[in-house]
């Protein structure tokens, strides 16, 4: 009775025809679907993956209803799954939802991820949208957050955080009188490495390597731990102002190499970060279809730049915050012989579907797009033949079991 009322409300949604909530569980057409979501389960559970793009070689394959089918199986079994409209070219899967209006993936690449925030409060913005919006922009800038009684500068070279500074750091902790108090400098060194900072534009640390008066290895250290109060002077400020701007030549050069693993540092200082502006952001653009357990990204405006904003770290950091909230993530990609948009796709995902409309596609078309997704070392999980167009036999067979 259940599914004859759901054949009722959708059967007649534009593009919703051959979804399998129209169609008996008792169906053929609908154990082909369960069939499917069993060989994937069993290809990517036990090795703990949940991310699947499914594409095909050419338009009109199928593509878009076998991610639509399939994530409906997954759901009915229990799991939480988002289907990504990512072929942001047709927009087919967003279509068949009703969503092809809705704001979706390319908003949060361009817009969302893309667009560089120059000022404002850490109230909107945490440290850790900041850190991460300027390193997925690759951008070469200084970050400066202040609460009026402490201010700290970032710097990024190419999106990679490479020194945390305390601009108003107290006297009696400055890096001079810190290695006089540890007896790794007298204070004749400290004059005479003060003396030729004046000189240049480099930091005392670099001057005092430069002149050999300091262990590099103790020095090191000591610059490490600086770094780390920094940062902790930071973090405990709570709502304050933020600024970005981008770093002058001088500022170039007054940095070294630091000895500190930046990667390790914010994700010990960084746990869950429940005010995070950018994770509540993406999850605000993700659409319930109707269906326990099934969601969907819709594919969103459309963009002059699909395959740059796909093939990007925005995507790849898109793909991680889906993947931790939802048990399985399913992808719908442009076909692979007209675009780049699957290869680009593919190595950033657990596992990949190829759709081949049986007797529509020549083999060595499919075989040329088995190749170019090899190369990019994509996990292929299978081809799927799948008919465009349901047989008479499966709408009888619909109509018998459902009538039985």
């Amino acid at each position: 009775m259940n599914d004859m009322l759901k054949l009722k409300t959708k059967k007649d949604a534009a593009g919703r025809e051959n979804h399998l909530i129209n169609y008996s569980s008792n169906s053929r057409y609908a154990e082909s679907y369960r069939t499917l979501r069993a060989n994937i389960f069993f290809s990517l559970i036990d090795k703990d993956l949940n991310s699947l793009v499914v594409t095909s070689t050419l338009p009109d394959e199928g593509k878009s209803l076998t991610v639509a089918n399939l994530a409906y199986t997954v759901a009915l079994a229990g799991r939480s799954v988002v289907m990504v409209d990512a072929d942001l070219r047709k927009q087919g899967l967003s279509c068949s939802f009703g969503f092809e209006k809705a704001h979706g993936l390319s908003n949060i690449l361009s817009d969302l991820l893309g667009r560089h925030v120059n000022s404002g409060k850490t109230s909107d913005y945490s440290l850790k949208d900041l850190i991460k919006l300027n390193s997925l922009q690759q951008r070469t800038c200084v970050l400066r957050v202040g609460d009026g009684r402490n201010e700290v500068e970032f710097y990024f070279l190419k999106g990679e955080p490479v020194d945390v500074y305390w601009i108003n750091r107290p006297d009696d902790q400055k890096l001079a009188t810190t290695l006089v108090r540890q007896n790794l400098l007298r204070e004749e060194q400290v004059e005479l490495a003060l003396g030729q900072q004046k000189k240049s534009v480099r930091r005392l640390g670099s001057v005092l390597l430069s002149l050999g008066l300091a262990e590099e290895k103790e020095l090191k250290k000591t610059l490490s731990m600086r770094v780390v109060e920094a940062f902790r002077v930071a973090m405990d400020m709570g709502d304050c102002i933020f600024s970005v701007r981008q770093m002058s030549e001088d500022e170039t050069q007054l940095l070294t190499n630091s000895p500190i693993n930046f990667a390790k540092l914010l994700s010990e200082f960084f746990s869950e970060d429940t005010r995070s502006f950018l994770k509540r952001n993406i999850e605000a653009h993700i659409k319930a279809t109707g269906e326990k357990n099934l969601y969907l990204l819709p594919s969103g405006s459309i963009t002059p730049n699909p395959s740059e904003l796909l093939g990007s770290a925005r995507m790849g950091y898109l793909l991680e915050i889906l993947k931790n909230k939802f048990d399985m993530v399913i992808l719908d990609s442009s076909p692979v012989a007209p675009t780049s948009d699957a290869l680009l796709l593919a190595p950033q995902v657990d596992g990949v579907v190829v759709v081949i409309k049986a007797g529509g596609t020549a083999r060595t078309l499919v075989r040329e797009t088995v190749q170019q997704l090899e190369k990019t070392k994509a996990n292929i999980l299978g081809v799927l033949l799948n008919k465009s167009e349901m047989t008479d036999t499966y709408r009888n067979y619909y109509s018998y079991a459902h009538k039985n």
